[in-house]
């Protein structure tokens, strides 16, 4: 807490229960015969369903437990749009189901947390953009994260992209949370590299624009401080070839609470700026954050905001003690982790740069989160020079 500085009321959020630790996913089918389900509907991500023996041995104690009550979806590893949750609705209304498991990345638990509330909330998924339009609670939800990225299985938001305008506004409010998390480092091992780096980059994303944002709040800053522990020492394991389970099970807890702290606190620039990019340009999310996060910190601390040094004492691997030494630091990891430093690699260069600031125009209120003034027509075409050639 700055001197000083004005302490506002607030509310707080979570969700409402979290199971923390390694081998959790191989007991599923024990864990939902306990809470007394009968007919579990499974939305599995495809890469996971196809690339982890974890899966497979889950899913023959599924297939022991419930036999034919239980049914399964795979869900394609790409951002969701409305067009893919009314599908997947419409099948999932088909069905007997008493709960849903979305056991996959961001995208699949979005999926899952939306289908569980539409299948007591009758209509289109549209009907629902914005927050707090749902109307009855939805059927039990299990959310398990394959990545450690977006926080879904934490927060009570579900992003979709509406096809038709390129507008990104998810179903969100308090009937959108997970009934439970499953937090199990080993179900992240099977996730290629690229991936698992744009979510856990993702997260990274979500904790520093939290612990900066206007709209912070005492509880929002302890979870982000925990959660930038979490990630930032963790992080590295991701360029090992066999990863170790006990520090991915740390992205995850970092990835977690980075989530609680988007809900509570909010995001900034760097989030802003991530959406069009990947509603435009198809930039994988966490990536498209990542890439900015850094250059914006600079923007900030040269003009005189330095909060980031409070994360220092949170930093296991060296002794830091200013905001330019965490943010260079943070460099060190982000480009041994092969995260871009431009745009370039998505085939987005200075001739896209009047269209690029065209599609920016509503993001403002994005930006009028972080802490210094930072406007979408005079300061963001000056600010994207530094990712173009």
């Amino acid at each position: 807490m700055f001197k000083n500085e004005k302490i506002l009321p607030f509310t707080f959020l979570s969700n409402p229960k979290t199971t923390i630790g390694n081998g959790q996913v191989r007991k599923l089918s024990s864990i939902l015969d306990n809470y007394g389900y009968k007919f579990p509907l499974i939305l599995v991500d495809e890469g996971f369903a196809s690339g982890s023996d974890i899966w497979d041995e889950c899913l023959n104690d599924l297939k022991n437990k419930f036999n034919s009550s239980l049914n399964i979806i795979q869900i394609p590893g790409k951002e969701p749009n409305y067009n893919d949750l009314r599908k997947h609705v419409e099948s999932a209304r088909k069905l007997k189901s008493d709960v849903v498991i979305g056991l996959g990345g961001g995208s699949c638990m979005d999926i899952a947390k939306a289908v569980g509330a539409l299948l007591t909330n009758p209509g289109d998924p549209m009907d629902y953009r914005g927050f707090d339009l749902l109307k009855n609670p939805g059927i039990p939800v299990v959310c398990i994260p394959t990545t450690a990225g977006t926080g879904s299985e934490a927060s009570f938001n579900a992003s979709f992209v509406d096809e038709e305008t390129n507008f990104k506004m998810g179903i969100n409010g308090k009937y959108m949370f997970a009934s439970h998390a499953i937090l199990d480092g080993e179900t992240t091992l099977s996730c290629p590299k690229f991936p698992a780096v744009g979510a856990a980059i993702d997260a990274i994303v979500h904790t520093v624009e939290g612990y900066i944002c206007n709209t912070s709040n005492e509880f929002s800053d302890f979870l982000a401080e925990k959660s930038f522990y979490y990630l930032i020492n963790s992080i590295s394991d991701l360029n090992n070839e066999v990863g170790n389970a006990e520090k991915r099970l740390s992205l995850l807890k970092g990835a977690y609470l980075a989530g609680l702290v988007q809900m509570n606190a909010g995001g900034g620039i760097s989030s802003a700026i991530s959406y069009p990019l990947g509603v435009y340009y198809k930039v994988p999310h966490g990536m498209a954050g990542g890439i900015m996060l850094l250059e914006m910190a600079r923007y900030n601390i040269k003009n005189g905001y330095n909060k980031y040094k409070n994360l220092c004492k949170y930093y296991e691997l060296k002794s830091l003690s200013t905001s330019d030494e965490l943010i260079s630091n943070m460099q060190i990891i982000f480009d041994e982790l092969g995260v871009p430093k431009n745009l370039s690699q998505f085939n987005i260069y200075q001739s896209d740069k009047s269209e690029l600031v065209r599609v920016m125009q509503t993001q403002q209120k994005g930006f009028d989160q972080n802490p210094i003034s930072f406007n979408c027509e005079t300061d963001f075409p000056k600010f994207i020079d530094n990712f173009l050639e």
